[in-house]
């Protein structure tokens, strides 16, 4: 990096100038005078904390060595036991601990060593010094790196908290694009089949009956707009424009009624029973009318029945919804797609839904939903 060379260099400088300027007899007479080896030792040793973050270990290795050299040689070390302060603390933030650990124990040995061997401008009061020098700058330099690791296992935590969040985001999303999709199939093929059948009622008394072909065209309009009106509502929460949940167009069990009075307008006998029902959450409520809707469209498209029972009832602790048609028994089994949503709504929300032939005759649809989601009034 360009700011540990300019340190390097600056350090380079300053220990050379240091070395060749100081007045040696005033330090120890012993010393002696700054020699072609001695200057560019003391060069190289400065020039190692080029290296402080790159390659710690390396550069303290060299200028602990280059400064040994010049004590050992009688020459004036000047500034080189500072910067050895400033590589060790290198070492501690930008090394491994056990480094750390390592050149801080090498550092005080070297100061013993040193004095022992008699070394001028070093005497036993300054081993002292420069070992409790060398162990702060052991400590600050492990602070520094404690606080680096604490700073990047935080990053590495929000990282993946944001990572989690994304992922469940997307689940989110994919959870609301399948409840959409159910929507739209239900409200879709609902309302299709009741035009369908409209139409082909009013095409066949247009002529003779133009009471009952007007009766099919309202019913035809009405149908239509009420399709529209659901559509829009769940196009709008797909553009993310949705309205307050309370104005949104979603209907819950208690419109079953309104339902039902539609279906007979197409000419099939429904019966309807319901019992006191619990208040329900919104998310059972709007699966039970779905139930309801789909089984009825089923019954219009496949079963070729006269006749279909509605019962809705609220037992201990669910909430049960039977559909039942004196037809052929095949409704649903065209293979699409509702009766299959219509099982991953019950087992969404706790509950169950079974479809087959009637021991009776015709066909059932049996759906079960836990009240422990219903909610007080």
């Amino acid at each position: 990096m360009v700011l540990d060379l300019l340190v390097g260099l600056l350090a380079a400088i300053a220990a050379l100038i240091s070395h060749l300027a100081s007045p040696l007899d005033q330090l120890d007479p012993r010393l002696r005078a700054p020699t072609l080896l001695s200057a560019t030792l003391t060069a190289v040793a400065g020039l190692t904390l080029a290296l402080r973050r790159v390659r710690p270990i390396t550069g303290f290795v060299v200028l602990a060595a280059a400064t040994a050299l010049v004590s050992l040689t009688y020459h004036y070390v000047a500034l080189l036991p500072l910067l050895l302060l400033l590589s060790l603390y290198s070492v501690a933030a930008f090394a491994s601990r056990r480094a750390g650990l390592v050149a801080m124990a090498a550092s005080i040995a070297a100061f013993v060593a040193l004095a022992l061997l008699d070394v001028p401008d070093l005497r036993l009061s300054d081993v002292v010094q420069s070992s409790a020098l060398v162990v702060a700058a052991w400590a600050v330099g492990y602070a520094v790196r404690s606080g680096r690791q604490q700073e990047s296992e935080r990053l590495r935590a929000a990282e993946q908290d944001a990572r989690a969040a994304r992922e469940e985001a997307g689940r989110a999303a994919a959870e609301e694009r399948l409840r959409i999709a159910r929507e739209l199939h239900d409200v879709v093929a609902h309302s299709m089949s009741m035009i369908a059948v409209q139409a082909g009622v009013g095409a066949h008394v247009m002529k003779t009956d133009p009471d009952a072909a007007e009766r099919a065209l309202e019913v035809i309009a009405q149908t239509s707009r009420d399709a529209l009106v659901q559509t829009r509502s769940m196009l709008g929460m797909l553009r993310q424009e949705r309205d307050e949940p309370d104005q949104l167009a979603t209907p819950r069990l208690s419109d079953v009624g309104d339902l039902v009075a539609r279906v007979r307008e197409l000419g099939l006998d429904v019966a309807l029973t319901t019992g006191v029902l619990a208040p329900l959450d919104q998310a059972v409520s709007l699966a039970g009318y779905r139930v309801v809707q789909e089984s009825l469209t089923n019954v219009i498209k496949h079963a070729n029945a006269r006749r279909a029972e509605v019962s809705i009832q609220t037992e201990p602790d669910q909430l049960v919804i039977m559909v039942t048609d004196d037809g052929q028994g095949r409704s649903g089994s065209n293979g699409g797609h509702g009766l299959a949503g219509l099982q991953e709504r019950a087992r969404l929300l706790g509950g169950q839904l079974t479809a087959g032939p009637d021991p009776n005759g015709g066909f059932r649809v049996r759906a079960q939903f836990p009240l422990a989601r219903s909610i007080s009034p």
